[in-house]
């Protein structure tokens, strides 16, 4: 079973799509693992913790951190990104994998790449070294669903978060499911059950 790629915008339903799949898997008897991957992590988690107490970082282009990187600093912050998930993407998915799990990844690169984008406010950064590498990695995963819902839905559904940076991560989004070929999965009018049934059609149509 290869490794199952869900990615898309804050409120599409990632989370609970993957946790109801490994559900289903489990009773097919399979040894499944929910892993996931964002920007900010390790190195660059502890360094946004510390940045953020400063004046000068404040703002709110990383809603969790509530901080901002100085456009001169972009590049920098970028490359600290990259080099924080690095680890991530080892422990949570590549040795995983080889051990024989069928990982399910409720958050995978694409996210990584959006958040990155859009917390350092340069949609550029997609066409970088660093993120054509990523997505490279992203293209071995062959099952790849790009999960999502209409902007009033997403506003809706995570209201604790500024519409401004859902736009923003959704027009990305969109931009990177095109260009990767990933399969779509629209949840704006469906439940879970709904939602699940689309997904388990379409994975016993490539899985075999």
């Amino acid at each position: 079973m290869p490794l199952i790629c869900f990615f898309g915008p804050d409120g599409s339903g990632k989370t609970t799509l993957a946790k109801a799949l490994a559900k289903e898997f489990e009773s097919r008897s399979f040894n499944v693992k929910i892993s996931w991957m964002r920007g900010t992590h390790t190195l660059a988690s502890l360094l946004a913790r510390f940045l953020s107490k400063f004046t000068f970082f404040g703002g709110s282009d990383n809603p969790y951190y509530r901080m901002t990187i100085p456009n001169g600093a972009n590049k920098v912050w970028q490359l600290i990104e990259f080099i924080s998930v690095l680890p991530i993407l080892l422990t949570r998915f590549i040795i995983p994998c080889s051990l024989g799990y069928t990982v399910i990844a409720e958050r995978y690169i694409p996210d990584f790449l959006v958040w990155v984008a859009v917390t350092t406010d340069e949609p550029s950064y997609l066409n970088s070294f660093s993120a054509r590498f990523l997505l490279a990695l992203t293209l071995k995963a062959r099952i790849r669903i790009y999960v999502k819902a209409d902007i009033k839905k997403l506003i809706d559904r995570r209201g604790d978060m500024d519409p401004s940076f859902i736009k923003k991560e959704f027009t990305l989004y969109e931009k990177l499911a095109k260009s990767i070929g990933s399969f779509t999965l629209d949840t704006t009018n469906k439940n879970v059950d709904e939602s699940l049934n689309i997904l388990l059609a379409f994975l016993d149509k490539n899985l075999k």
